[in-house]
């Protein structure tokens, strides 16, 4: 069991560090799949039932998402995975680290509606202060590192796709990379 946790939570790791620099939302979504079932299963193999089951809704809910054109099919993948989560949370509620869990996976509920690859970087820079304090309490160490690593290339992706002659006029000179 502990290995498969071990294994479990690098590959959600590796995962985590590539889906932000990808540069397709579709890409996104797809890495975030996979990312999220991996570590649904390293929560579960740590006993972090909420943490896992929210990785799940996660996962259900950027396959839908990745889908999905209409903005009103995606605002009902959001309402319904906001649903989901909320009545899992009330399941498995087991105090501070579910709580973490649920605003975690809500902020990332709300990366995946947005049709903007910066604009789902922002949100998932959001979630990752609730996961990493869901990480603390539960005693995740992959998921400490996958937060560590996530956000750094948060930023990477942030900053690889801004605009690079409004936002900073002094490197104008300096091509984005895309």
């Amino acid at each position: 069991m502990t290995h498969l946790a071990t294994v479990a939570g690098a590959l959600g790791v590796a995962a985590n560090c590539v889906w932000p620099l990808l540069g397709g939302r579709r890409q996104i979504l797809a890495m975030q799949v996979f990312a999220c079932m991996m570590f649904a299963l390293h929560y579960r193999m740590l006993g972090a039932g909420t943490g896992s089951a929210m990785c799940l809704v996660g996962a259900l809910q950027a396959l839908i998402s990745a889908s999905l054109r209409s903005t009103w099919a995606r605002r009902g993948a959001f309402g319904a995975a906001l649903a989901a989560s909320l009545a899992i949370t009330a399941a498995t509620w087991s105090g501070l680290p579910s709580g973490l869990a649920l605003c975690g996976q809500s902020m990332g509920a709300l990366g995946r509606l947005q049709r903007s690859e910066q604009a789902i970087r922002l949100s998932f820079l959001g979630s990752e202060m609730f996961w990493t304090a869901h990480n603390t309490v539960v005693g995740s160490s992959w998921g400490l590192t996958s937060d560590a690593m996530s956000v750094t290339m948060l930023l990477i992706g942030l900053w690889r796709g801004r605009p690079t002659r409004k936002l900073c006029p002094a490197y104008a000179g300096i091509p984005a990379v895309r």
